[in-house]
């Protein structure tokens, strides 16, 4: 299994599903790329991994062939294949590394089960205010697709609903107070909510990693405040990331606002 991260391998095992078998797994250093589903940064990422592939099973593509078609490229592209074949990592992994999935597995129909023709489902219509209030179709769940997730500051939640409106996948449930709970089953971290959010610090995105359920936020705020106020601070770190979604850049400032990157 490869993947482009900057986590150990000690690390990302405590997020990757428990198998029946041995096998490798490959790190190839560096940030998501397609994470959120919504942009595609040029980051050299296809090549990337076009030569870590290579390194990691050249039946599939040699590292020739991915050279030479690099060398049609311009600037860094031309060489990043090749350092990346030359830095991909690969550790061993037995039957006891890893967790037990915690998440329902998607599941074919038998041939018996097809219905004709093309059928989608209507997905059931109901609404209520309060966490899972709005209805979704539940086999679009896409929350282990991303990297990041917003974490909220419901004390310094104007209600403005920009969050609500701008969400692409409708992630934010409306609550009996006025805030928005968010979903975390359907969220994909794209960061739209973090750019819109018109309060500093309100909405943030923070490490899935540090994330270890899809519990309400706002059900957790209503428990204990002042420990649901430590407790997302303690996730987010020193560092607010705030997504581009139209360049796919990333802006990362401190959590005191004195420095910004792209």
């Amino acid at each position: 299994m490869l993947l482009v991260t900057r986590r150990q391998k000690d690390e990302l095992l405590r997020f990757v599903e428990r198998k029946p078998f041995s096998y490798e797994l490959a790190l190839l250093e560096g940030d998501a790329s397609f994470s959120g589903l919504w942009v595609y940064r040029d980051d050299l990422t296809d090549l990337r991994v076009l030569g870590a592939i290579a390194r990691v099973d050249p039946q599939v593509v040699g590292i020739q062939a991915v050279e030479d078609y690099s060398k049609s490229l311009k600037g860094e592209k031309a060489k990043s294949a090749r350092v990346a074949y030359e830095s991909v990592r690969i550790f061993g992994v037995t039957p006891s590394d890893g967790i037990e999935w915690p998440h329902v597995a998607p599941r074919l129909p038998s041939w018996r089960e097809m219905e004709e023709g093309l059928v989608v489902p209507a997905v059931r219509r109901a609404y209520a205010r309060g966490p899972r209030g709005q209805s979704r179709s539940t086999i679009y769940k896409r929350g282990t697709t991303r990297s990041m997730r917003p974490v909220v500051r419901f004390d310094l939640c104007t209600k403005c609903t920009l969050c609500w409106l701008e969400c692409p996948d409708e992630c934010f449930d409306p609550t009996p107070d006025g805030l928005y709970d968010v979903n975390y089953d359907y969220c994909t971290g794209c960061g739209k909510c973090a750019q819109v959010c018109p309060v500093g610090g309100c909405i943030v995105m923070a490490d899935e990693l540090k994330f270890e359920n899809n519990e309400s936020p706002w059900e957790s705020y209503g428990r204990n405040p002042a420990e649901y106020i430590r407790w997302v601070e303690g996730k987010r770190g020193d560092e607010i990331v705030l997504p581009n979604v139209i360049t796919g850049g990333v802006s990362t400032k401190t959590a005191g606002g004195s420095g910004e990157r792209s």
